[in-house]
């Protein structure tokens, strides 16, 4: 029996990472046939800014100076690798950016971010998928009551302008740097799961998780999959809202509330924003959001990013990467203030 256990699970892995490079292949695909200009609900305003020199979505008559590939190349190798390290699928970092770049709006800026992390989620839970460090019953757990949030999300970018969305987005990143920081000096050097805790799980029935990773490291911890639901319930909707998957709150959330082991958070919390954020992104492909060939590049980077910031993720110190973060968030948040 548990001989038909470890061979499903290794399929398991197997099936994930084709699934993942299928997924991965057919947008691509559609990034290659599609045209740079957006055929949405915005598509009227975007072709007559495109007409007068501007990036789509800005304000008329005025001159912006678009990147070059080789930036959002570089950007987007930078964007995987960090996002990958830290297990948030690069989000909060990709939004500002094309922010800066284009300044579209809400549905393009969006749909488009959603379109590359996607590409960086794929690319880092293969890398994940190889160690064996996704908690895979947990992650589709947490996807499925995070998915009807998710939907209604692609439907609501036009009741709200950009100005108002960056505050939004803003505010977002300056309480989510001080509640890491608040919570970096909770972590515990070894990850175990205290005896209390443990005593506590058992008798409430939480799902216990035992298994041992790629590199010989045996993980034994229980997970609260009920509190887990119940906040990816919210949490789907504001994931799919912010154009950012998903990550950035499934870490903290995996971590310091279901006490998951940070490397296995990582590995999952990338796993369920993968899935989030293809779920998000599906209504914005139909509405014609996703601005394929300005994000390719960048796309491309993210994919090569990611695969290096899982092989180098094992090998870094936790608070380190968490304090990084925080530094990240401020200055993306300050910003977009000022945008």
């Amino acid at each position: 029996m548990s001989s038909e256990s470890n061979e499903f699970k290794d399929n398991w892995v197997a099936y994930a990472k084709i699934g993942g490079a299928i997924l991965i292949i057919i947008i691509g695909l559609i990034a290659m046939f599609s045209s740079s200009t957006p055929k949405g609900p915005v598509a009227a305003q975007t072709m007559q800014v495109a007409a007068v020199g501007a990036a789509p979505g800005a304000v008329a008559g005025t001159a912006v100076d678009l990147p070059a590939w080789w930036i959002l190349l570089l950007s987007g190798f930078a964007i995987g690798c960090y996002g990958t390290i830290v297990g948030i699928g690069g989000g909060p970092i990709i939004l500002p950016l094309l922010v800066f770049f284009y300044g579209w709006e809400n549905e393009l800026l969006v749909a488009t971010s959603l379109f590359i992390v996607l590409l960086n989620a794929g690319s880092g839970c293969a890398g994940y998928a190889s160690q064996k460090r996704i908690d895979y019953k947990g992650g589709i757990k947490f996807t499925l009551a995070a998915m009807p949030g998710a939907l209604i999300s692609s439907f609501t970018h036009h009741l709200v302008n950009l100005t108002f969305f960056n505050v939004i987005f803003g505010i977002f990143l300056i309480f989510l740097a001080v509640y890491t920081i608040f919570s970096i000096g909770k972590l515990k050097k070894d990850e175990t799961q205290d005896p209390e805790y443990v005593k506590e799980a058992k008798a409430s029935g939480f799902r216990r998780v035992k298994f041992m990773d790629n590199f010989g490291v045996k993980y034994d911890f229980y997970a609260n999959d009920g509190l887990g639901i119940a906040m990816n319930l919210l949490l789907g909707f504001f994931c799919g809202f912010l154009g950012i998957g998903g990550g950035v709150f499934q870490v903290p959330i995996l971590i310091f509330l279901l006490r998951y082991p940070s490397h296995i958070a990582t590995a999952t919390s990338h796993f369920v924003t993968l899935l989030t954020c293809a779920i998000a992104l599906l209504p914005h492909v139909f509405l014609g959001n996703v601005c394929y060939a300005e994000a390719i590049w960048m796309g491309i980077g993210v994919i090569v990013g990611a695969q290096a910031g899982a092989r180098i993720a094992p090998k870094l110190n936790t608070k380190i990467t968490l304090y990084l973060f925080v530094i990240i968030l401020v200055v993306l948040a300050i910003k977009l203030f000022l945008v």
